[in-house]
């Protein structure tokens, strides 16, 4: 059986995870790193996407909307901006966001990089609720 760690999931207004998983996903800036026990320590800023961790009772998802993952001994603390269960999302409002943002453009209000990123954050959305309700197509 694999080893586990200690995992926590911290936002700006609360404690949303805090337990032992076997096996954790987390999107990075530069890419998707896998955890297991033993992982050197690191600091790395997270991009916004899925988050999966792995318990004996199966996988859990997350929608992280970017911040960051510290490693340091046996422990993945991850502090987000802010994150959502994926059994928490709604594929049809998910669905409807990411059209609504697809086909907007920059306003004196939101510019262009900040609207990329509210885009990708719902396009990850519109995947991990389509992934929670059991759709095999993607985005």
């Amino acid at each position: 059986m694999s080893k586990s760690f200690q995992c926590t999931i911290i936002t700006p207004e609360a404690s949303v995870f805090d337990d032992e998983v076997t096996y954790a996903r987390f999107p990075a800036w530069d890419g998707q790193y896998g955890m297991m026990s033993g992982l050197s320590p690191m600091l790395s800023s997270l991009a916004p996407g899925g988050l999966r961790l792995d318990q004996a009772s199966g996988s859990t998802w997350f929608l992280v909307e970017g911040g960051f993952a510290h490693v340091v001994g046996d422990r993945l603390t991850i502090l987000a901006e802010a994150v959502t269960p994926a059994a928490e999302l709604d594929v049809e409002a998910a669905e409807a966001s990411f059209a609504s943002l697809r086909s907007s453009g920059p306003s004196d209000e939101v510019d262009m990089d900040e609207l990329n990123r509210q885009r990708q954050i719902a396009r990850e959305r519109v995947h991990l609720a389509r992934r929670e309700a059991g759709y095999t197509t993607g985005v």
